[in-house]
């Protein structure tokens, strides 16, 4: 499968988390990173509180990107059990069950199989099942990050 996937060029004018080794994605939608970076000034600037809607669009843009690019095994590292339940959670925030019922069945198989799936397998898998989800994810999670913006604005 890892042949069907090949490492791309990515323009000077993305962002890291736009890494884009998959051939299929481009990356996060523009009102997605807009709003991320928002997110990302006003944590390290301490301008004000990072929202709990914040905090699952940055794990959700995180997780997300980490699993197109293919680097999810490096995102995993510890503890990966705390990482996957808070992006099934916001993944089930933003509205996207089937993403993140992949990411329940990764944790379960780290939690409820004697011996635990090794981490590297769980990363591959989940990688593999997001690549083919059927489900509009940078679409939601660009709807998402557009209605946390206005609502950001009328505060």
């Amino acid at each position: 499968m890892a042949a069907a996937y090949q490492q791309s060029v990515v323009p000077d004018d993305r962002c890291p988390l736009q890494k884009n080794t998959t051939p299929d994605w481009e990356g996060h939608e523009p009102d997605t990173s807009a709003r991320l970076l928002d997110v990302l000034i006003t944590a390290t600037t301490g301008s004000a509180k990072v929202s709990q809607a914040d905090r699952v669009l940055f794990v959700a843009c995180e997780f997300w990107a980490a699993a197109r690019n293919r680097s999810l095994a490096q995102q995993l590292r510890d503890p990966a059990i705390p990482q996957l339940r808070e992006a099934e959670e916001a993944f089930t925030v933003i509205g996207l069950p089937t993403t993140a019922g992949y990411l329940r069945l990764g944790r379960l198989s780290l939690t409820e199989f004697n011996p635990p799936t090794a981490i590297k397998d769980v990363a591959e898998n989940i990688e593999t099942w997001l690549a083919d989800v059927d489900e509009p994810v940078d679409l939601k999670i660009a709807e998402f990050a557009k209605k946390q913006a206005s609502v950001r604005k009328s505060d």
